[in-house]
């Protein structure tokens, strides 16, 4: 049987994930080789970024403005819609070319300032593609359903007729590459390896396509996003709606399970023992579980195989995900919830042995690879000092990075050996810097020692990042300004870090013993994952949830605690491949000096003199509308506002209720004359004719202030000036020395 694994869109362009390289890893171990690796998602990403098809979707978005600018009137899905392809950046395919080459090129990736605007271009042009993608969106390539659907709601999850409109760019490069990929063609079975949450739409509409064009071959789901699912699914019966997709679900770790179905052949749907598998008996209608969670034995696994498309990637470098761990030695801490045990927080800590480990990675670094991220869920400080041993006495050369926890036992002559050792940076799970919080988290910590360790790796010159929660329950506000406070004191110590706020997921230790923690639990109406749980704080009277989708953009709002810098997958974020190598090229406090504030400092400092040599640069767009954008945006505030009381409410926020939601918004005119605007992310301004051409005028003519202001009266002249300032200063545009 011939086999193809697969990781579907939409996640990080910059690596490969390394779940694939684990089940090939262990297939070719006992011996199957009819097999392939399929990126699917970065062969996704470079069609994407070809010429012809930024033509393509740029003219797309062009046809769709133009179909809703013609309407009399926009209902609120109209305006939710005309806003997004409106303020969408049109971007040349020469400029976006030259954002990839700067991204694989070492000496113009290293070049900061040219990085974030690399970087920042690919965000803005897929961001555009969301535009296509409506009702979700794309945020560095990420899908986002910002409360319009659910894909907890399994009516909303498996509605193919939402999925083609919000996988719509990806139907395209289905119909034009897969359905006549040769390899797609002499495949027997399909395995869909679906990590994150956010892949879940254009996996499953991958599923239903892979089906469609090809109905005689089998489906295999899994991953890390549908264990979770599975985990938290109310209902286990429901799992059967998954059926018409695929021909089995593997939950839990998959190497046993795909040796065993490639052993089967294309018989083993029939199959009732296949470990940690569910199928499904159409004639019988009945659902087969597994009887057990079956844990992997690290060492009998094979080594992985990291055959990936290499070129495709947007990095200067190769870099991987490598697993020496797994589970979490410690496994106490009441808030964590991942893997489908049931005991423990999460799954039983194993260890490989350091001389396969270093086996394994003298091999994988033979083929240029120079980066590694240990993919572990933490690694023990005794099992590290061992690793760190081991790859400085075996002479290996390369750079990695790694989750730890805040342990005392993390000397500075330990951690200048794991600096030895290639160690350029790691990340602390703080959660707080209150002893109280820590000690219901059962964190195993002390604040005493945690300014300590982290003092430690910077004297030995390792980053170190470090991540906290506030909204704890029962946390106090002076609870929570210690975090703050331990965070400031100790600037000294770390490279970077966020603060986000506590979500509660299905079946940690709180959610099962919510008394003990002063909470009450309240059920989510039409959740039929309960990802997350909305509960009300005994003491506060007071509701208290977040979205599950949320969840990783929660430390976008850290009060100004850490140095601005750009979301995953980029540089300056915690754990990504790109801030790896940033370290390595330069320092471990790079990003407190290089960060998006002090890049994106502007002239506003400059005399009015100064400012006649000044060009004017727009980094977003300057556009007409004949819709009052104002009256949109108020509108789309009402969204955001009605998502915080669904969340009060503990009411998930599923299609239909969007449906019914919008139609008692109230539409917005088409006016007879068009009106002038600035758009930049979030931002936006209205514009008054004069000001809309004189920077229209210097965006594309290159002229200076000075020369478009010699023509205007000098009272008009120091208005638009002025005005002109003030846009400034809320960064809708830039001044420039010509």
């Amino acid at each position: 049987m011939r086999l193809t694994l697969i990781h579907p869109p939409l996640d990080d362009p910059t690596q490969p994930y390394h779940s694939l390289a684990y089940l090939a890893g262990q297939l070719e171990h006992n011996r199957f080789k009819d097999f392939a690796i399929r990126d699917i998602n970065i062969e996704f990403v470079n069609y994407c970024l070809e010429d012809g098809q930024v033509n393509f979707f740029n003219e797309e978005i062009q046809n769709r403005l133009r179909a809703l600018s013609s309407k009399p009137k926009l209902g609120f899905i109209d305006q939710d819609e005309y806003y997004a392809l409106w303020s969408a950046p049109k971007l040349d395919p020469a400029d976006i070319k030259k954002a990839v080459d700067g991204l694989r090129t070492c000496e113009v990736f290293l070049d900061f300032p040219t990085y974030l605007k690399n970087a920042q271009l690919l965000a803005d042009y897929f961001t555009s593609l969301g535009s296509l993608s409506y009702p979700s969106e794309l945020i560095n390539l990420r899908q986002r359903s910002r409360s319009r659907y659910s894909v907890y709601h399994l009516n909303d999850l498996l509605n193919f007729d939402l999925a083609s409109r919000t996988c719509a760019p990806f139907t395209r490069f289905f119909e034009d590459r897969l359905q006549f990929d040769q390899g797609f063609a002499n495949t027997d079975c399909f395995g869909l390896s679906i990590v994150y949450d956010h892949q879940l739409s254009h996996a499953l509409y991958l599923a239903k396509l892979l089906k469609d064009r090809f109905p005689d071959k089998l489906v295999v789901l899994g991953g890390t996003s549908i264990s979770q699912l599975y985990k938290y699914l109310q209902d286990k019966t429901q799992m059967r709606r998954f059926f018409n997709l695929c021909d089995a679900i593997v939950v839990g770790e998959g190497e046993t399970a795909i040796c065993e179905i490639a052993d089967a052949g294309t018989s083993f749907p029939q199959l009732r023992d296949l470990p940690n598998t569910i199928t499904y008996d159409s004639a019988r209608d009945t659902l087969h579980f597994p009887k057990s969670v079956y844990y992997e034995n690290v060492n009998a696994l094979g080594r992985p195989v990291y055959d990936y498309p290499w070129q495709l990637y947007l990095s200067p470098s190769p870099g991987i995900g490598y697993a020496p761990t797994r589970g979490c030695y410690w496994n106490r801490c009441t808030f964590c919830d991942y893997g489908l045990n049931s005991d423990s927080p999460t799954s039983p800590w194993r260890e490989r042995k350091v001389d396969r480990v270093i086996d394994d990675l003298k091999v994988i670094c033979q083929n240029g690879i120079k980066y590694v991220y240990f993919a572990v869920d933490v690694m023990a400080p005794g099992y590290l000092d061992r690793l760190s041993d081991a790859i400085v006495e075996s002479g290996l050369d390369f750079r990695w990075s790694a989750e730890l926890r805040m342990e005392k036992i993390f000397t500075e002559e330990r951690c200048r050996k794991m600096a030895k050792g290639g160690c350029v940076s790691i990340s602390f799970g703080m959660e707080s810097a209150n002893q109280r919080i820590l000690d219901l988290i059962d964190k195993g910590t002390k604040i005493d020692y945690m300014a300590e360790t982290m003092k430690n790796f910077a004297r030995a010159g390792v980053a170190v990042q470090i991540m906290a929660f506030t909204d704890f329950p029962t946390e106090t506000k002076q609870e929570e300004e210690d975090t703050f406070k331990f965070v400031e004191d100790n600037r000294d110590y770390w490279s970077t870090g966020g603060v986000g706020k506590f979500m509660l997921t299905g079946t940690a230790i709180i959610a099962k013993h919510p008394q003990k923690f002063g909470i009450t639990l309240l059920a989510t109406e039409d959740a039929d994952v309960a990802r997350t749980i909305g509960y009300k704080v005994d003491t506060k009277g007071g509701a208290a949830t977040l979205l599950a989708e949320d969840g990783d953009v929660s430390f976008d709002d850290n009060r100004g605690a850490f140095p601005k810098v750009p979301d995953r997958p980029w540089a300056g974020s915690t754990d990504t491949l790109h801030s790896i190598i940033y370290y390595d090229a330069y320092s471990r406090d790079f990003f407190k000096h290089n960060n998006l504030t002090t890049q994106t400092n502007g002239r506003h400092d400059l005399s009015d003199e100064a400012l006649m040599d000044c060009t004017i640069a727009v980094p977003g767009k300057i556009e007409k509308s004949r819709f009052d954008i104002d009256a949109i945006r108020s509108n789309q505030s009402k969204l955001s506002k009605r998502t915080k009381e669904l969340l009060l409410l503990s009411l998930e926020p599923t299609y239909a209720r969007f449906n019914k939601w919008q139609a008692e918004v109230a539409p917005v005119k088409r006016s007879e004359s068009s009106s002038y605007w600035i758009i930049f992310d979030s931002k936006y301004a209205r514009l008054g004719k004069g000001v809309y051409k004189i920077i229209q005028m210097s965006a594309q003519q290159g002229l200076t202030i000075g020369e478009i202001l010699a023509a205007v009266n000098p009272e008009l002249a120091a208005q638009l000036l002025n005005n002109l300032k003030l846009l400034e200063r809320k960064h809708l545009l830039q001044f420039n020395k010509a």
